[in-house]
């Protein structure tokens, strides 16, 4: 089914198994043929003009995908479609939502991925139960105030935008586990980010970082993090005091040196330090005690210290493309790549 997978891996929205049931439709014609029957409908890559306004007359409506179409204009009554759970509008020609758009109160997913928009209305923030949102690749210079208000907003993704500042209100998004910031043209942390406390996944890739500032490591609760393809020289000290951090990928930077306090990470089960600038493996590196995977691959590296015989954990170990003659007899109980 078309898109269906990508339904499945977007939100958990539907714990019955509907996708077995006759609920799910691609064509507009069989959904009016079948109007109570229309659970989820997909029209996505069907070339189409506007809203297709044909949906009000569907009463049990919960997952609408409209993706890549020639969408431009949303009509001022959609709210209409109340028992509406998913709403996805990806790759279109949106610039505005209209002033009812908050209606929509029964919205737990809503993707707006790849349109024009660089503002949200004011009844956006009636949107209570909205959990998952998408607003990559738009025109957004600021953060959407109207977002603060989302007090169930787990998800949220605002990469590709050129968003530098998170309001002093959000203190509302108690609830936000998971941001992105990707491709978004940072020079640094947006302000007031390190308030979002309850964030356990953050990605930054693709941006301009050169550092971060000290009060970073009040995230806490972060146990991945992604700042790949940025332009940090060294491994900040805020991030060795992240005490739960599991994930972390360094890759592409300008980092020359890892600091020996690097074991201070001791629930880090991945890192990743790929292409960077490192000549020198300091031997707490092979003190991490829950690591189960590291990538050095593709820096300057020499050798490695003999500590790495004895690393707790330690499965695989990434060392080609370094300056190494050849890999240590004693790493033989890895997997080498």
């Amino acid at each position: 089914m078309k898109q269906l997978l990508s339904i499945i891996l977007f939100v958990s929205i539907f714990t019955t198994n509907i996708f077995s049931q006759k609920s799910y439709f691609t064509s507009l014609t069989d959904a009016i043929a079948h109007r109570k029957d229309v659970v989820i409908l997909d029209l996505s890559d069907n070339n189409l003009g506007t809203f297709p306004t044909a949906v009000y007359d569907f009463p049990n409506l919960k997952a609408l995908i409209l993706t890549n179409n020639n969408i431009s204009t949303l009509p001022v009554d959609i709210y209409k479609m109340t028992k509406l759970e998913q709403l996805v509008l990806n790759d279109n020609n949106i610039s505005k939502l209209p002033e009812k758009f908050g209606q929509l109160t029964n919205l737990i997913s809503l993707s707006l991925k790849g349109n024009n928009l660089s503002n949200l209305p004011a009844s956006f923030s009636n949107l209570s139960n909205l959990q998952i949102l998408s607003l990559a690749e738009n025109n957004f210079q600021t953060f959407p105030q109207p977002i603060c208000y989302l007090t169930k907003l787990s998800k949220l993704d605002i990469s590709a935008n050129n968003i530098n500042e998170f309001p002093n209100n959000c203190t509302a998004l108690s609830n936000l586990l998971y941001l992105y910031m990707t491709n978004s043209n940072l020079h640094q942390i947006p302000k007031n980010l390190t308030k979002l406390k309850s964030l356990i996944f953050l990605e930054l890739d693709n941006n301009y970082l050169t550092n971060l500032p000290d009060d970073f490591n009040n995230l806490i609760n972060l146990k991945f993090l992604h700042i790949a393809n940025n332009e940090l020289t060294t491994i900040p000290d805020a991030i060795i005091k992240l005490n739960n951090l599991e994930y972390l990928s360094l890759s592409n930077n300008k980092i020359k040196s890892i600091p020996q306090n690097i074991n201070n990470l001791q629930n880090l089960k991945f890192l990743d330090l790929s292409h960077n600038l490192i000549v020198i493996v300091p031997p707490n590196l092979a003190y991490l005690q829950n690591c189960e995977e590291i990538n050095l691959c593709s820096n300057k590296i020499y050798e490695l210290p003999p500590d790495f015989a004895n690393s707790p954990r330690l499965q695989k170990i990434g060392i080609t493309d370094n300056t190494m003659v050849e890999v240590p007899k004693t790493l033989s109980r890895y997997v080498i790549y």
